[in-house]
């Protein structure tokens, strides 16, 4: 998904902006940092859970991931200042907390992500 569609599937999930924040490659789309997210990751509130739950028959994973629809998965998390940061209209996971997961990840996917945000990064100094 490109940036537009990116933002009109936020938009159609109808949850409160102030209870989820998004994840991964879509948290670079929307930074304008990478051009495709394959899905949409979002970490959500207990809240946030909850309204999605009233809205969607989420599916629970062995990871503890809820699987929302075919393009959205979620997970339940605390909003803490420093896994988040506003951009535009959302939320998205901090380029700081990104960059932790991606020093350890071994997914080959993972390895030009960490390029992007190292740069990225070093582009904020």
């Amino acid at each position: 998904m490109n940036k537009i569609e990116l933002l009109k599937l936020i938009k159609s999930l109808d949850i409160d902006k102030e209870e989820f924040w998004i994840l991964s490659s879509g948290a670079l789309v929307l930074r304008d940092l990478f051009e495709d997210a394959g899905d949409l990751d979002i970490a959500v509130t207990k809240k946030g859970l909850d309204e999605l739950k009233s809205k969607y028959d989420l599916k629970q994973k062995e990871n503890g991931w809820y699987i929302v629809n075919d393009k959205v998965e979620c997970v339940l998390d605390i909003k803490e200042d420093w896994k988040i940061e506003k951009v535009g209209d959302y939320y998205l996971e901090s380029l700081e907390k990104y960059f932790e997961y991606l020093k350890t990840s071994k997914r080959e996917k993972d390895k030009i992500k960490y390029i992007i945000v190292e740069k990225a990064l070093k582009e904020r100094r």
